[in-house]
C-alpha cells in the first residue's frame, strides 16, 4: 500500500468547526458527498452533515447541510450531564429494496449503541426520520456494514467502548435489520 498524498490544500469541512467521522458517499447523479459528525463539543447536540464535493473529491462545493441531530432519535441519551448528545460514525446503505439508510452512533441507555435513520425522499438530503429504538444496545458502535466473501452481510462495530479493551466485533446484520421499525 501507499505512497499516499494530501487530496487537498485543507479540510473539505468549515475550517471552524470540530468535525469529523467522514464518509464519502456517491449519489444517483454520480455527485459525491462527504457525510460527517459536527462535534456536540462545539454544538451540545451532536449534528450529522452532509456537504456536495466537486468530482475529485478534494474541496466542497456546497455549504454544509444538518440532516439530523443526535436528539431527533429517541433512544439517544444525554452524555456528561446536561443537553449534550453524541453523534458518531455515519455510514450509509442502499438497502435490497432501494431505501437510503444511515447507519450511525450515540449513546443510549446502556451505553453506546447503533441507530438508524431512513431517507423518506431516498436522497441524501432527507428528510431523514429515526427507528424508535437502536439496532446495538450492547455498548458497542461506529458501525460499517460489508459482504463476506459468501455473501453475507455482517455489521462492524468496535466494543465494548472503554479502553483498553476495545475489539472488533462482527454481527450477522439480518437478524438486526429485519422488522425496522421507524
Amino acid at each position: 500500500m501507499g505512497p499516499f498524498r494530501a487530496l487537498g490544500d485543507g479540510p473539505v469541512t468549515p475550517r471552524d468547526w470540530e468535525s469529523l467521522d467522514g464518509t464519502l458517499y456517491v449519489d444517483h447523479n454520480s455527485d459525491p458527498w462527504m457525510v460527517f459528525c459536527h462535534e456536540w463539543v462545539q454544538v451540545q447536540n451532536g449534528e450529522i452533515c452532509a456537504v456536495r464535493l466537486n468530482q475529485s473529491v478534494d474541496s466542497a462545493i456546497s455549504e454544509p447541510v444538518v440532516l439530523f441531530r443526535a436528539a431527533d432519535a429517541p433512544w439517544v441519551h444525554p452524555v456528561k450531564g446536561g443537553a449534550n448528545f453524541v453523534t458518531d460514525g455515519p455510514f450509509l446503505h442502499q438497502s435490497a429494496s432501494g431505501e437510503l439508510l444511515m447507519l450511525w452512533s450515540s449513546f443510549g441507555q446502556s451505553g453506546y449503541a447503533v441507530g438508524i435513520a431512513k431517507s423518506v425522499s431516498g436522497n441524501i438530503l432527507g428528510q431523514w426520520i429515526q427507528m424508535k429504538e437502536p439496532i446495538f444496545s450492547d455498548d458497542g458502535g461506529h458501525c460499517m456494514l460489508f459482504y463476506t466473501f459468501e455473501g453475507e452481510l455482517l455489521l462492524s462495530i468496535h466494543g465494548p467502548n472503554k479502553l483498553p479493551y476495545e475489539r472488533p466485533v462482527f454481527i450477522p446484520a439480518a437478524s438486526l435489520l429485519k422488522g425496522i421499525a421507524f
